[in-house]
């Protein structure tokens, strides 16, 4: 064994001129001494890193000088004889030299060969000789190949109009389902059956050795043992010094995942086209930038123009004058909140006021990556049919309404005359006759009420006649009245400050008396219907609570729909017609209020409406 900490052996070391290496074959190729002369060499090439062991050499040369190293020392240590290689190293900061490098087996008795002295010898090289030119080009190939197998296409190299596979990456192996053995040397069409059914493409292929052109083949569907799928495919020509292809590089990219995914796309884009024209829906296109308006051709037979362009205020000039500060203003505020809008409006045809259409508009924004909004997209449909039967039925609902509301009126007095002359008399019985009839009466007043307010609500007909007053009087009032039409329940006001607001009085006590009476046909006899108001940031907000059936949360947001009714087996029985809660939401709208709800399904509900407070 080599004693290392040999003063002789560091004294011969240190004193020779060459780089020499100490290193021991097993358990790995380790460096276990070496002299000064190998430090600056390799400080030299390798800038400051310290390398300390023998890995520093073969990493620096070419894939094939590595092999030729490795089998030089394995000789050496088998043979237990002396070895010479010469070596390129290409990496280094010192290009132009070749090392030559001796090999020397340190021998002890029989035994196997544990160590190798290696001594290294630079030798500078002329750039121009023939040795450096062979070894310049076969690096070029190395590191070709270093490339090509690196790549992440799949890449091959086909040789003559034969199209023997002369290259062949990884990933292509991996689509064919091949090995090297199996191609490398070999045409394809023997290599590879399964191009008997694409004879087309393979004589294109092979027409790139005559016309010496390119070829680029889109979504290419290939059919292979592991799998199918879409390639686009490039065929690149290579020519020698005489300007004749010799070779054609192929380089294959999966594109499989694009494919379906635009498949996908064109048929959710067929589904949508056929559910537009179903519909008779046209689609549009506001460009932010330019301010033009691009129209579908449906939308263009709505609008009834000529043109399928046209300018933002040109557009805004078809809308009627009633209704263009409600559409610009709902568009602005979907901008502002980046969330879609859906507005009904007239337009006036070729600028006619007396011939207009309903239209129904629905779209979103879309912003660019500053978050600037860069056009508006959305649909359309002409609603004037629809809006034309809603406009007589709400004319018929109104007329009706109105109709019978006369002889309620005169049945009201009647009873009114009754009561009071009965009131002389003891007679119990008709008396609590006629206070039932009372009240049966006022209930069928407030419905047809309802219907009435529905027709003049959708006809815009309405009207406010506000006047400042103390909201707590009015709760108050309206409490009691409803205590003595609902005696089988407990009502209660909570909070008694004096809250004034500048409202209609008559339809505010109207949205109270309707969710009072909501609260009692909703809940059983003898339970509290408590009602609260407070004052929160400029608004007086008022709340209804009741302790009845309650309402499930995916209910909770239809409730102030127009005719919307929950059903369910506890409301079958329960009279109604779905208008109460829609005149409530109106009239606190037009109040610049809000109205909404909560509830626990079984536990009960609250509704609150708020109003500004007056200054």
């Amino acid at each position: 064994m080599i004693d290392l900490a040999s003063p002789f052996l560091k004294a011969l070391l240190k004193h020779a001129k060459s780089p020499i290496i100490i290193f021991k074959l097993k358990p790995v190729l380790v460096v276990v001494e070496h002299n000064d002369a190998y430090q600056a060499l390799i400080e030299r090439i390798g800038g400051k890193l310290k390398f300390y062991d023998i890995n520093i050499i073969p990493n620096l040369l070419s894939d094939a000088e590595k092999v030729l190293l490795i089998k030089t020392v394995q000789k050496v240590s088998e043979l237990k004889a002396r070895r010479m290689l010469v070596i390129h190293p290409i990496y280094s900061n010192s290009p132009n030299v070749k090392w030559e490098l001796e090999f020397s087996p340190v021998l002890q008795n029989d035994g196997p060969v544990e160590y190798i002295i290696c001594s290294l010898r630079e030798i500078p090289q002329d750039e121009n000789d023939l040795g450096h030119i062979l070894f310049e080009l076969s690096e070029s190939e190395a590191r070709f190949r270093g490339f090509f197998e690196q790549a992440p296409l799949g890449m091959c190299v086909l040789k003559g109009p034969e199209l023997i596979t002369e290259y062949a990456n990884d990933n292509i192996l991996k689509l064919w389902a091949k090995t090297r053995k199996e191609v490398i040397g070999i045409p394809q069409e023997e290599a590879r059956p399964e191009l008997g059914q694409q004879r087309a493409l393979l004589d294109r292929v092979k027409d790139i050795f005559k016309n010496g052109q390119p070829l680029t083949i889109n979504e290419l569907k290939i059919t292979t043992p592991v799998a199918d799928g879409y390639f686009i495919a490039f065929y690149e020509p290579l020519k020698n010094d005489k300007n004749e292809v010799t070779r054609v590089l192929v380089i294959i990219k999966d594109i499989t995942e694009q494919v379906n995914f635009k498949k996908e796309l064109l048929k959710a884009k067929d589904i949508l086209k056929i559910a537009m024209d179903a519909s008779e829906m046209g689609s549009w296109n506001i460009d932010l930038e330019s301010k033009q308006v691009l129209l579908s051709e449906r939308s263009q037979q709505i609008y009834e123009l000529e043109s399928n362009r046209l300018g933002i205020e040109e557009a805004k000039s078809l809308v009627s004058d009633e209704d263009i500060k409600h559409l610009t203003s709902g568009i602005r505020r979907a901008l502002h909140h980046r969330n879609a809008f859906n507005i009904e409006y007239q337009i006036n045809l070729n600028g006619i006021s007396a011939k207009n259409k309903w239209l129904r508009t629905a779209g979103k924004a879309y912003y660019n990556e500053e978050g600037k909004a860069i056009y508006i997209a959305g649909a359309v449909l002409d609603i004037t049919e629809h809006k034309q039967d809603e406009i007589r039925k709400n004319d018929f609902i109104g007329m009706v309404s109105h109709e019978l509301k006369t002889p309620l009126t005169s049945l009201s007095a009647y009873i009114q005359l009754l009561q009071h002359k009965f009131k002389e008399t003891d007679n119990d019985f008709t008396i609590q006759i006629l206070d039932k009839i009372n009240v049966q009466l006022k209930r069928m007043s407030l419905m047809i009420d309802g219907f009435l307010n529905v027709s003049l609500f959708e006809s815009g007909k309405i009207l406010l006649n506000r006047t400042n007053f103390n909201l707590v009087e009015l709760i108050k009032t309206v409490a009691d009245e409803n205590r003595i039409v609902l005696t089988s329940h407990f009502i209660q006001v909570i909070g008694t400050k004096e809250v004034v607001v500048n409202a209609d009085m008559d339809k505010i006590g109207n949205v109270l008396n309707n969710l009072i009476g909501n609260a009692a046909k909703y809940s059983k006899k003898h339970s509290l219907i408590a009602i609260k108001c407070e004052i929160q940031n400029g608004y007086a907000v008022v709340s209804v609570e009741d302790e009845g059936i309650g309402i499930k949360e995916n209910d909770i947001p239809k409730l102030f729909e127009r005719f919307y009714r929950v059903e369910s087996p506890d409301t079958k029985t329960i009279a109604g017609f779905g208008v109460g809660l829609y005149i409530c939401a109106e009239v606190i709208e037009r109040h610049q209020g809000k109205i909404w709800a909560e509830s626990k399904f079984g536990k009960g509900s609250t509704f609150y409406f708020s109003l500004p407070i007056s200054k």
